[in-house]
C-alpha cells in the first residue's frame, strides 16, 4: 500500500503525541549544594561599669568585632546597639584596607547616660562578595543595686556545618565551631555545647597550652551528627573571667531536602495541551488537503 505524504506527515504527528502523552520517567541527578568557606563573624559587647551601684550615671560600652575565617575577608564591617548611638570606630584595621581580616580585631564604642538598669542588643555585620555575615552580642547594665550582671557577652562562639544542606534522607554533617576572646584578660573554664549535638571534641588553639583563652587565641572544636530532617540547632559556649561568667551562641539551620515522587512524565494538563495543539495542526492539515483535492482536476473530464 502507497503512502502518500500526507499520510506520513499524519503518522509522524500521531507518533510525537503517543511519545509525549505515554508513561515516561525522567529521573534527575539529587544535588546537595555545599559550601565550606561562608563569612562568620563575631562581636562582644562589655559595659564600663558593669553596674552603677548609685543611681544613673554615663557608661562606655566596648565593641570587639572578629572575622573568623583565614580565607575569606569581611568588608562593609557595621556596628548598631538599639540602645546607643553613636557607635563609634576606634581601631583594628592594622593594614588599612577596610577589610576585616582574620588578624584583625576591630573595636568600637558608645557611651550613654543610663538610669534604669539596661539590656542592650548589638549586632554587627560584614559581607563576604554578596552573602552577608551576622552576630548579636548583648550586655547587661545594673543600675542602683551593688548585684553585677550575672551574664556577659565577652566571649565569641560561632559555627558552620559541612554541607550547608543534605539531600531527601539526610545524611552526615560535621559542626566546626570556632571561640574567641575578643575582651582584654585570659577566659578560664571554656565548655562548648551543642543542643542537637551531643558528642563535641575538645579544643584546638591553646597555642601556649595555659588551659586559658587568651586574647589571640582562637579555639576550634568539631562535632558529627546524622540528620534525617531539617534541623535548626545552637551552639553555647562559657567561659569566666574576674568572677563573671562569660556566655555566648550561636545559630544555624541545615536543610534537609523532602523527598518527592518520580516525575513520571507531562501532567494531566499538559497533555490536554499537547493534543489541543495537534488537535489544531490536524485540522489545518484536513482543510489544506480538502483544498487541495478540490483544486485538482478529476480523470475523464476535459
Amino acid at each position: 500500500m502507497k503512502i502518500t505524504p500526507f499520510k506520513q506527515l499524519l503518522l509522524l504527528l500521531v507518533t510525537i503525541a503517543l511519545a509525549l502523552g505515554g508513561s515516561s520517567k525522567i529521573a534527575f541527578a539529587q544535588t546537595s549544594p555545599s559550601v565550606l568557606y561562608v563569612p562568620l563573624i563575631g562581636i562582644t559587647s562589655v559595659p564600663d561599669p558593669l553596674a552603677l551601684p548609685v543611681g544613673a550615671g554615663n557608661v562606655t560600652y566596648h565593641y570587639a568585632v572578629k572575622n573568623f575565617l583565614t580565607e575569606t575577608p569581611l568588608t562593609d564591617i557595621r556596628v548598631t546597639d538599639d540602645n546607643c548611638t553613636p557607635v563609634i570606630y576606634v581601631e583594628g584595621d592594622d593594614n588599612h584596607d577596610s577589610q576585616l581580616d582574620y588578624s584583625e580585631t576591630w573595636r568600637y564604642t558608645c557611651t550613654i547616660k543610663l538610669s534604669v538598669t539596661t539590656q542592650s542588643t548589638t549586632t554587627v555585620t560584614g559581607k563576604a562578595g554578596s552573602t552577608t555575615a551576622t552576630h548579636k552580642a548583648f550586655a547587661t547594665v545594673v543600675v542602683g543595686s551593688n548585684n553585677l550582671p550575672p551574664l556577659v557577652s565577652i566571649v565569641n562562639i560561632t559555627k558552620v556545618a559541612y554541607p550547608l544542606s543534605l539531600p531527601a534522607g539526610g545524611g552526615d554533617i560535621a559542626f566546626t565551631y570556632r571561640v574567641n576572646n575578643p575582651g582584654v584578660v585570659p577566659l578560664s573554664d571554656v565548655s562548648v555545647t551543642d543542643d542537637k549535638c551531643g558528642a563535641v571534641s575538645g579544643k584546638l588553639g591553646d597555642t601556649n597550652s595555659n588551659s586559658l583563652l587568651d586574647i589571640n587565641e582562637v579555639w576550634i572544636y568539631t562535632c558529627s551528627a546524622h540528620l534525617t530532617q531539617t534541623t535548626t540547632n545552637t551552639a553555647h559556649v562559657t567561659a569566666f573571667a574576674n568572677g563573671l561568667k562569660a556566655v555566648g551562641e550561636f545559630t544555624i539551620t541545615v536543610k534537609v531536602a523532602t523527598a518527592s515522587l518520580p516525575d513520571t512524565g507531562p501532567k494531566p494538563g499538559a497533555k490536554l495541551v499537547v493534543w489541543e495543539a495537534l488537535g489544531a495542526i490536524l485540522a489545518a492539515l484536513i482543510v489544506v488537503f480538502i483544498i487541495t483535492r478540490r483544486n485538482t482536476p478529476k480523470p475523464g473530464f476535459d
